[in-house]
């Protein structure tokens, strides 16, 4: 398994709270699909020594071995490429550059400014964070006598593959790109030699992965287009010197058992009990980080042109937003986390009466909150510019109680599985989302029960065990 996190993180010791050192599982979706995998086959997980949190762990091994307090062991052999590096792999180009290319975020008329500065992060940030990931690849597989077998993750790790191909030609190689893939001119926002060694570094795998059947076709148009390369369409191959290359959508979900386990924890009850206190009659919900492509201030809009247009809502309908503060380091997101409160107290100052306040906005990252929040929403708005998955459209359904309604964008790539059930919207259209808001609330009951009895039983029949499968089956097919 290689991936820009480890597993496991450390959380320090809280006195006050008597709450000793331990390490916890890491943050993310990512993370999630993949440790219960790396568990149960044993796997060295190769990640990125980020912070001195990380660099502790370092100490304890190489590959360091950590337990979680429930007894489940993992191997993580770390590697450390320094601060300065890191930095530029991470904070100059994989966020925001890579980021904001697939997302399709960039104000192309100001930004980005592509110049030495980033030619520099890139040569001796990005890819000399991927040299040392693919050359501690390398020596792993050499300590094994098991026939090798790698999973790469996502966009910070474009070029890992191609430096290990290079170097061992009997390995089988999988990259999974847990963003969006864009159009081929879109790429063209990158100087060629950039936009060529990440495509040609990608191809060094035997498979790769997307969420979407769009994000085949895009990456299949830019391997044409940019590069010239052959491929085969309707196989979804590339031809690239000398191999086939496969490329296949495999739809990210969560692991259901867990995750309704967890709905049904007593912390998870302790704060439905603290959200029954305050409820209106109708309850929007949106649960997201504060990433620009979430497109919050456009929901916040639209939701406003509800009220605007349907006075008899006021004061019975309230839009909660609960969100998880991201990448507050990045200038962009500082900005846009201002511009999302900003608005919210607009609509408030113009609406509020009477104790009723339209929206109401928490930032904080408590899983636990969240669930309970998923479990009473009468709406779900979920309206991304773009995304890769967006595992909110799959998490809310699955454990509501009250039949709720999914408000999701069509640029989301859950909608490819899940859009038949839910109501469409173009998350540029505030118009369209405020009508589709207003049919979500008063939709009959009959109707909203069967949409997302239908969502339900689409995460349960394609959950996180099937993504796995699927990829771990193609790949026993390629090698065979």
């Amino acid at each position: 398994m290689v991936a820009n996190r480890a597993p496991l993180a450390l959380q320090p010791a809280d006195p006050y709270r008597g709450l000793p050192e331990r390490l916890v599982k890491g943050a993310g979706g990512l993370v999630t699909a993949l440790s219960s995998l790396a568990a149960a086959t044993h796997a060295v997980w190769v990640a990125i020594a980020r912070d001195d949190s990380d660099r502790a762990l370092m100490q304890r091994g190489d590959p360091a071995s950590l337990m979680t307090d429930d007894g489940t062991e993992y191997k993580v052999a770390f590697v450390d490429p320094g601060r300065e590096a890191y930095d530029l792999y991470y904070s100059v180009i994989s966020n925001p550059l890579l980021w904001f290319i697939q997302h399709y975020l960039w104000d192309l008329a100001r930004e980005p400014i592509v110049d030495e500065a980033t030619q520099h992060a890139w040569t001796n940030g990005y890819l000399a964070v991927n040299r040392v990931v693919a050359d501690r690849i390398v020596d792993e597989v050499g300590r094994s006598k098991l026939p090798p077998l790698v999973f790469i993750q996502d966009y910070q790790l474009y070029c890992v593959a191609g430096l290990v191909r290079q170097r061992l030609d009997d390995v089988r190689i999988q990259h999974f790109v847990h963003i969006p893939w864009p159009t081929p001119q879109y790429w063209t926002i990158l100087p060629r030699t950039i936009r060529d060694s990440i495509v040609h570094g990608l191809l060094g795998a035997d498979v790769l992965g997307f969420q979407t059947s769009r994000d085949v076709r895009n990456f299949l148009m830019t391997c044409e287009e940019n590069l010239g390369l052959t491929v085969d369409m309707r196989e979804r191959t590339v031809f690239f010197e000398g191999r086939a290359v496969w490329v296949r959508n495999y739809p990210i979900s969560v692991d259901t058992a867990e995750f309704l386990a967890h709905a049904e924890s007593p912390e998870v009850r302790d704060e439905e009990a603290r959200i029954d206190q305050w409820r209106p009659e109708h309850l929007i919900l949106r649960v997201d980080r504060t990433d620009l492509s979430k497109n919050i201030v456009r929901g916040f809009l639209a939701y406003e042109r509800m009220l605007q247009a349907h006075p008899e809502l006021h004061g019975k309908v309230l839009f909660w937003a609960y969100l998880q503060p991201s990448r507050q380091d990045i200038d962009d997101y500082r900005a846009y986390l201002g511009s999302v409160l900003s608005v919210a107290a607009r609509v408030n100052r113009a609406y509020s009466r009477g104790g009723w306040t339209p929206i109401r906005v928490e930032i904080e990252d408590n899983m636990d909150r969240a669930i309970a929040a998923y479990r009473n929403f009468d709406v779900l708005l979920v309206n991304p510019i773009y995304d890769g998955m967006n595992l909110v459209a799959k998490e809310g359904p699955l454990c509501n109680r009250r039949n709720g309604v999914l408000v999701l964008s069509e640029n989301a790539g859950s909608h490819e599985e899940l859009g038949t059930f839910a109501l469409t919207v173009n998350p540029f259209d505030v118009d369209e989302t405020a009508q589709a808001l207003y049919l979500g609330l008063m939709m009959d009951a009959r109707q909203r029960k069967a949409r997302i009895g239908h969502i339900r039983e689409i995460v349960r029949t394609n959950d996180i065990t099937r993504w796995i499968a699927l990829q771990l089956q193609d790949l026993r097919e390629l090698i065979g």
